[in-house]
Formats: structure tokens, sequence, C-alpha cells
């Protein structure tokens, strides 16, 4: 009776190696996801360093609030008073007043300062809160931008490409029909001039989304070549026309209501250094031998005896600071509501420009091509005819690309006005 022979250490690790590589090279031949639209936004706001380095600095500020609201540090004293530096006596601890002195001090600023300096920082952290917002929709308004650039470049790169396969099929026939005696060299000299033109097309449609890609690949990385998924449905605007002109809620109007907010915590602290503080110090002085210790308790307080020229002076200027702030928030608020107007009429204009060319130009070019080519194939007509009507066809495709895209650009820039959930 015989027994199957067991296989050897050696070839069993070699058999699990050959599994492995089996494995993974399968993993590697799966096609990559493609990178969504959503996607695409939610990785750049992940990976902007820009992002990380405003939230650490609101968190920072948040850390200063508690620390603003808290007493001061108690300071230790310690040294040697009343040392005389003349007569028989000097340099030495002889001297009855000479004394070494330990202690401890303690400054005491006023509560309602404490309160307002915690309420200051408070505010600052919303304001940086509130610029991260700002930055957190400039990036999604550009990674969006970015996506649907790279997305319509490989659609207007596919529409070249397709049209230059079949003219370079209807060259090949021609230079076929020509030779076979069928076909007139006219037709073969614009065939291949045509086929000449659309494959420098195609190198400037590729060049193009390359730049696209690479543009896209700042906000991304290396996510941004994959395939593109379907982009989002530009036909309506996620947020109401009424909530986009109201700019009060965008970010960037909020960032300087924010810092109107500081400059009034700043005056009113300014205007609380009309309050003097005060701090306690307590020590204990060790004299030589014969002499007793002694102990001291000084209290010591600010005297504002000028505020007119000080702190009335500071108060004055936060004012002004508030006023100036309020005039750049006016100013900004009139400029980004024009510019939410502009792009409103824009992203409408480019719709419906996008709709006339979809469904009356595009129609109509495919009809003359259609007709072109059956006249050519009914002997009535040129090559010449069909290549020129196949040329405006890919025209009227670009163009339609084009004012898609430019509807697309206006969409993003009004879908990224407000935070919202990506």
């Amino acid at each position: 009776m015989s027994f199957p022979r067991r296989p050897r250490p050696g070839a069993r690790a070699a058999a699990l190696a050959l599994a492995t590589a089996l494995v993974v090279s399968g993993a590697h031949a799966q096609p990559a996801l493609p990178l969504t639209f959503a996607e695409a936004q939610r990785l750049a706001v992940q990976r902007s360093p820009q992002l990380a380095s405003q939230a650490a600095m609101a968190d920072a500020a948040r850390e200063m609030a508690v620390a603003a609201g808290e007493l001061p540090d108690p300071q230790l004293l310690a040294g040697i008073e009343n040392v005389p530096v003349s007569g028989p006596d000097r340099f030495s601890a002889r001297e009855p007043m000479t004394m070494a002195r330990v202690g401890l001090m303690q400054m005491f600023p006023r509560e309602e300062k404490r309160r307002l300096r915690n309420e200051r920082a408070v505010r600052d952290a919303v304001r940086t809160e509130i610029a991260a917002e700002a930055d957190a929709l400039v990036i999604r308004r550009e990674s969006a931008t970015a996506w649907l650039a790279a997305h319509f470049a490989q659609r207007r790169q596919r529409a070249i490409a397709a049209q230059a396969a079949e003219v370079e099929l209807q060259a090949t026939m021609a230079a076929a029909t020509y030779r076979a005696g069928r076909g007139s060299q006219d037709d073969v000299l614009a065939a291949q001039a045509a086929l000449i033109e659309l494959r420098n097309r195609s190198v400037e449609a590729r060049l193009a989304e390359r730049r696209e890609r690479l543009a896209l690949a700042r906000y991304v990385g290396d996510d941004a070549q994959r395939p593109l998924g379907e982009p989002p449905s530009l036909a309506a605007l996620p947020h109401a026309v009424e909530r986009l002109v109201d700019v009060a809620l965008q970010p960037e109007v909020r960032r300087l209501d924010a810092q109107r907010d500081v400059l009034d915590a700043e005056s009113r602290l300014a205007r609380a250094g009309r309050l003097p503080d005060w701090s306690l110090e307590l020590s204990y002085g060790i004299r030589g031998s014969g002499f007793a210790d002694m102990v001291s308790l000084m209290v010591r307080m600010d005297l504002p005896w000028s505020p007119g020229t000080r702190q009335d002076r500071e108060h004055a200027a936060k004012l002004r600071e508030r006023d100036a702030t309020e005039a750049m928030r006016e100013d900004l608020r009139r400029m980004r509501e024009a510019e939410v107007r502009q792009m409103l009429a824009e992203w409408e204009a480019m719709r419906e420009q996008a709709l006339r060319i979809r469904d009356e130009l595009v129609p109509l070019t495919r009809s003359r091509s259609e007709t072109a080519l059956a006249s050519y194939r009914g002997g009535m007509g040129s090559l010449a005819m069909v290549l020129e009507s196949r040329r405006e066809e890919l025209q009227a495709d670009v163009m339609l690309i084009d004012a898609e895209l430019a509807a697309a650009r206006a969409w993003a820039w009004l879908a990224n006005l407000i935070p919202g959930e990506l």
C-alpha cells in the first residue's frame, strides 16, 4: 500500500508565494473606482494643510481664552536688603537693618478685566473658526471647478478622438477608391488634410485634459488619475436663490462680523483700563543674630492719573477700528451681492445657450452630415462636403461642451457659497 508523498517545505513555500502573487496581481488588475464629484471635494477638504493650520489656530485661541480669564501666576521674591556699602560695617550683616528677605507677590487684576479678556479671546477663536469655514469653501469651490474642468476636457478629447478615428477610416477608404480608379485625388487630399487637423486638435485636447488633471491633483493627490464619475446635475442649484443673495450667511461677511465683535470686546477692555489693578506682597525678613526677624505686608495699586491721554485714547482707537471694520463689511456685502447676481445671470445664460446648442444646433449639424454622406454615397456629392459637415458637427459638439463647462463653473461657484454637507 502506497501513500501520497508529502510535498517538501521548499515546494510548499513556492506554492504559497505563487498563490499570494496571483491574489495580489488579481487585486491590482481590478479597475480603480471612479472619483466622484462629492468625493473629490471631501478629499480636498480632508487633505488641505491650510485647513489643518486653521483648525490648530482655532484650538490655540480656545486654549488662550481659558488662560485669559485666570489670575496671573504669583511671583517669588528673594534677596538681601539694606547692605551697607561704606563705613566699618560695609558688606557685612552686622548692620541691624540688613536682612535676607523672601516672599510672594500676587497681582489681582479687576474681575471685569479678566472677564473681558476671556470674552475677547473667545471671540477671536470664533473669528478663526469662521475664517476656517471661508477657506474650506474656497477649497471646495476650487476643487469642484478643477473636477468639472477635467471632466469636460475629457469629453472634448473623446469627441475629437472619435471623429479623428472616423476620418482616418474615410481617408483609408478614399485612398483605396482612388487606387481602384473610382475616386478622385481631391477626396484623398481633403481626407488627409482633415485627418492632420484632427490629430493636432486631439494632441491639444489630451494636453488640456492632462493640465486639468494636474490642477485637480493639487487638491486630491494621486486620486486625480482615477477615472471620473458622473457629474452632478447642473439643472438646479443646491440652495435657494434667496439664500444665495443673502450674503450675510457667507463666511467672508461673517468673518468681518466676528472681527467687529473682537474690536467691541477690545474697546470695552480699553475702557476698563480706567479701573486700577492691585497686588499683594507678603515677605519674611531674616536678620543677623541678636536682631529680630521681620514680616512685611505690602499692597500696591495702579494710579491711572491721566486717563484722557492713555485709556480714553486706547478706547477711542478701538472704536475707530470698529467703524473701519463696519465700512469694510458694507463694501464687501455690496461686492459679494453683485458677484452672486452676476454669477446667477451667467449660470442661467450659459444653461440656456447649452440647451439651445444641444436641442437645435447639434441635431441640425447631424442632419447636414447625414445628408452630405448620403449624397456622397449616391455619387451626387464629394468627400470634401462630408468632411466639412463633420467638421461643423464637431464644432457644435465642442461648443456644447464649452457652454456646459461655463454653466458648470458658475454652478460650482454658487453651490459653494454657504457651508453645508458634502
